[in-house]
């Protein structure tokens, strides 16, 4: 990039400033001296028209004032007709042409349309004149031109018996533009303009060029400027009269030779005084930026002293204070001393704290343990010295079980004591030249080197032993035990992440199996881990091209064998994985954030599927949905529901909506909230998967459920196992003494219905009734499974 200085981009400035001021300034000067032009010329104008018009007065005043002295001096209104004036008249004609300038006598009387006396034809475009004359009685006056103009006055006159006759003079408008071309000092010409061509009747002087000027400001009606000869004029035009298609005008020709002049000489003095002050200005501004650039080129020397930590130096080579001339640049050197002085002491503080932050960047600041900086830099070292031969290098990802809970109902406080003694318990189990690291949360690392798996397998198990020892926290005691993930290699080119992704994943699985366990990494668990990614892929395609359907299950009430209602079933056909098990799709549906708009697929399907039933009468019926613990505690689903209800026109207690037990174990406070918001919109509400959870039974009062279902593996085995006999059995009762309504899963056989029935079951459900039906099929098949009694077959 070019360098630009400071005094540089200031004279730069100020020309551009001053260029456009001059601009400005000559522009203005000149756009006022044009109005002044225009004034001038319209002032001009005004007074040719004012002199026109009184040489025109004073021709007609003189015509008038002479005919009225001649008719008294004849004795006009004492004769009888005009005979005797008329003779007077033309023996006296020769003085009226030399003095008066007349160039034309007319006398008409009322009693002939042609004239008493005529010096020369009269025209005819004149005789209205004589008619309005004759009418009025008062004098008219008209400009009249042919091969000249001139002005027309019509004077009544009238005899003894009161006869009116009119008298007509003209004289030539040629001593008019002389008179006017003399007290104006301009050349005056009078023109006529037509179709063919543009003519000179009268005018001061012999200009050659004139009819092109005549037509030119006839086009332009504010005057247009000319030159003629090399010298400029003005010329604009006074319309006098049209006639028979043809306009006559005065024509005023002006030198304006002065004026330009004039406007030259003003150009010129402006340029130069702009030119002089912008020399001066640009001469004082340099010689003030002069100064301060200099200054400031010392502190841009100076600066890079500072990154070199040389403070001393760069206080001594600043400029000095200029003294009483202070200003902005003594500022910045004050500032300068202050910052070097502040970055010194900083400096300072930096080198005796460094030692302290590179320790805080490689350790955990509550535990101690190293973090995952640390982790990453021994991983890379103990990996690039791996052989063939070298002890196995294992990695063990430790995460507790139940944490979260812990958290969530105690405090972040009390959880991080937790962490302490899980880190505490792991330095007692482990050797010193094992890696031990806080990777996150509540989740560790351990690296070790053995000398085969078997080894890996005891140090597990010897961490997970450690960990089953309750913590004492105080007067609290908490059981919180480890799931452990374990990954190993002798390969020397494996990447850190890599090792610590592979344990990462089989920790998952070790938790998968109810935690308290350890799992080894195989290919294998990657290859789930991708076809699970494939599967997740294939689900989200499934939402979009609509491939789910829904199967409803019938609801049968033991008591009576009639019809209690239906469970709507996801299904998934997939055009390349076949018909595809809910236990296969589902936990992945969950995992992919795709619940909900599945949930939200399945609800606005069974409402259809509820308005079939009821226009199919089965009045009756409930329709049960499941709810995932994500749409359970989403915002938009009463709004939904609401809405669903209201454009169907269903009541809410048609529907019962499921949730599954070990749902209701993650933040049960929440989970209760948004079931009582259920509630009181009218829909049921039931714990499915009974039994297989964790500590419900201790909320079970405080939700407003109306069902319970019996997981199926408890009915599967009922009969064969005296534990599942007496789960089923006491939640039977238990359920029943609190009101609620017991539902069966999976009543396959007619022992099994026999022995529910017996003990009080409400409802069964399972493949002894029905399997679950396709909905494009379900009126057909519920009218062929009841008998006329409204039984189920």
């Amino acid at each position: 990039m070019r360098f630009f200085s400071l005094p540089t981009k200031i004279l730069l400035l100020t020309l551009a400033l001053m260029l456009v001021l001059i601009v400005l300034v000559t522009s203005l000067s000149l756009q006022r001296l044009g109005d002044s032009f225009t004034e001038q010329q319209t002032l001009k104008r005004q007074q040719v028209e004012q002199h026109f018009t009184q040489y025109q007065l004073l021709l007609q005043n003189q015509q008038q004032s002479w005919f009225e002295s001649f008719a008294e001096l004849t004795g006009l209104q004492q004769q009888s007709g005009f005979s005797v004036f008329t003779q007077a008249l033309q023996q006296r004609y020769d003085v009226l042409s030399l003095y008066l300038n007349i160039e034309a006598l007319w006398v008409f009387t009322e009693d002939s349309p042609q004239a008493a006396f005529a010096s020369s034809i009269f025209p005819t475009e004149l005789a209205s004149m004589v008619t309005q004359t004759q009418q009025e009685q008062r004098p008219q006056s008209r400009i009249y031109c042919a091969t000249h103009c001139s002005n027309v006055v019509s004077l009544p006159v009238s005899d003894q018996n009161g006869n009116i006759a009119v008298l007509v003079s003209s004289q030539t408008l040629a001593d008019v533009v002389i008179a006017l071309g003399q007290a104006l000092q301009s050349e005056v010409a009078i023109v006529r303009l037509d179709a063919a061509a543009t003519t000179i009747l009268s005018a001061t002087g012999n200009l050659p060029a004139l009819e092109q000027l005549a037509l030119a400001s006839w086009q332009n009606s504010n005057g247009a400027q000319f030159s003629l000869a090399e010298i400029p004029y003005f010329v604009y035009h006074i319309p006098l009269v049209q006639q028979q298609q043809q306009h006559f005008a005065i024509l005023l020709l002006e030198n304006i030779s002065s004026y330009q002049a004039a406007n030259n000489a003003f150009k010129w003095q402006l340029i130069a005084l702009a030119t002089l002050c912008f020399v001066l200005f640009a001469l004082l501004t340099n010689m003030l930026t002069r100064r301060l650039t200099s200054r400031l080129l010392l502190i841009c020397n100076a600066l890079p002293m500072l990154a070199e930590n040389k403070y001393r130096a760069f206080r001594d080579a600043l400029p000095k204070s200029a003294g009483a001339m202070s200003d902005e640049v003594d500022q910045l050197y004050d500032a300068g001393q202050t910052l070097s002085r502040k970055l010194e002491q900083l400096q300072d503080n930096i080198n005796t704290q460094t030692r302290e932050l590179e320790n805080m960047a490689m350790y955990d600041r509550l535990t101690g343990l190293a973090n995952r900086n640390m982790l990453q830099y021994q991983l890379k070292k103990s990996i690039a010295a791996l052989t063939e031969s070298s002890a196995l290098l294992g990695l063990l990802f430790l995460d507790m079980d139940q944490f979260k809970r812990v958290n969530d109902i105690r405090g972040h406080e009390q959880g991080d004591q937790l962490l302490i003694e899980a880190s505490n318990r792991l330095r007692a189990s482990l050797d010193k030249t094992d890696i031990i690291c806080r990777f996150g949360g509540d989740e560790f690392i351990v690296v070790t080197e053995v000398a085969d798996i078997d080894a890996l397998t005891a140090l597990a198990n010897r961490l997970i032993a450690a960990f089953r020892q309750p913590m004492l926290l105080g007067d609290e005691e908490y059981q919180l035990n480890i799931s452990i993930g374990i990954s190993s290699t002798r390969n020397a080119q494996l990447k850190p992440d890599d090792l610590v992704r592979q344990a990462d994943l089989a920790m998952y699985q070790a938790k998968g199996k109810g935690g308290n366990s350890l799992h080894f990494y195989s290919q294998q668990m990657f290859d789930d881990f991708q076809n699970r990614l494939a599967l997740e892929s294939d689900l989200k395609l499934a939402l979009a091209q609509q491939q789910f359907t829904l199967h409803l299950q019938p609801k049968i009430n033991l008591a009576n064998r009639r019809l209690q209602g239906l469970e709507a079933l996801l299904r998934w056909h997939s055009p390349a994985r076949g018909m595809v098990s809910p236990d296969e799709f589902i936990a992945v549906l969950e995992l992919a954030h795709l619940m909900i708009p599945v949930g939200y697929w399945v609800i606005e399907q069974s409402f259809r599927i509820m308005v079939q039933l009821q226009a199919a009468g089965f009045k009756d019926a409930t329709l049960a949905i499941n709810l995932s613990a994500a749409q359970l505690n989403d915002a938009k689903l009463p709004t939904f529901l609401d809405g669903l209800l209201q454009q169907h026109q269903l009541s809410a207690a048609l529907f019962e909506l499921e949730l599954t037990e070990s749902m209701l174990a993650n933040n049960i406070n929440e989970t209760i909230k948004s079931m009582q918001r259920l509630k009181s919109r009218g829909f049921r509400l039931a714990i499915d998967d009974f039994g297989t959870g964790y500590s419900s039974l201790s909320y079970l009062r405080q939700m407003p459920v109306d069902t319970i279902k019996i997981d199926k593996s408890f009915v599967f085995g009922m009969l064969d196992n005296q534990a599942d006999f007496d789960i089923i059995t006491s939640t039977i009762a238990m359920v029943r003494k609190l009101g609620l309504e017991v539902v069966a899963e999976g009543v396959e056989t007619q022992a099994q219905c026999k022995t529910l029935t017996q003990h009080q079951c409400d409802i069964g459900q399972g493949y002894l009734f029905s399997r679950p039906i396709p909905s494009d099929r379900l009126i057909e098949q519920l009218q062929a499974n009841l008998h006329d009694n409204g039984q189920w077959r």
